[in-house]
């Protein structure tokens, strides 16, 4: 019998954006998790997309490296394996007048104990990892935005994540 837990994560991104470089950004973050059996996911840290400097109208958050990346923690049955499905690019179009876009693509690491540099990058849409002997793993999540489209106004995104035993 397989076990999920959905994870849906909605950003909001509020872009003032110059006609060549953003000028200045906000970001709400909203992650909820829903138990189904024995897995339960614990948001420990929210992404941070404010703080992270725009670099060539990009904001990159590295889940491996970056103090900005989200973290979250799945409880479940020791050394258990697991799969790991997200969507790995999305287009966000800017809800007031659909005029401006920013394009999305998330990553995430993981690892069986809270030390980030060790975590190891997750193939993007589908991965499998190990439940550490503690009944823990860690996840990193990162993103890479390109805002070169942007308009000022908010960008929604819902990043889902599924979580089954394999």
């Amino acid at each position: 019998m397989r076990k999920k837990i959905v994870v849906v994560v909605v950003f909001l991104i509020g872009l003032v954006v110059s006609s060549v470089q953003a000028q200045n950004s906000t970001v709400s973050i909203r992650a909820t998790a829903v138990v189904m059996e024995n897995l339960q996911m614990i948001t420990v840290r929210d992404m941070d997309l404010v703080s992270p400097p725009i670099v060539e109208n990009r904001i990159t958050v590295n889940p491996i490296s970056s103090t900005y990346a989200g973290l979250f923690k799945i409880l479940g049955s020791p050394n258990a394996r697991i799969r790991i499905n997200y969507t790995p690019r999305e287009t966000l179009l800017e809800q007031n007048e659909g005029i401006g876009i920013v394009q999305a693509v998330y990553s995430l690491s993981a690892a069986p104990e809270d030390n980030q540099a060790a975590s190891f990058l997750l193939t993007q849409g589908d991965a499998e990892v190990s439940i550490g002997q503690q009944g823990v793993v860690f996840l990193w999540l990162g993103a890479e935005l390109d805002i070169s489209q942007a308009t000022m106004g908010n960008y929604v995104s819902e990043f889902v994540l599924e979580f089954e035993y394999i």
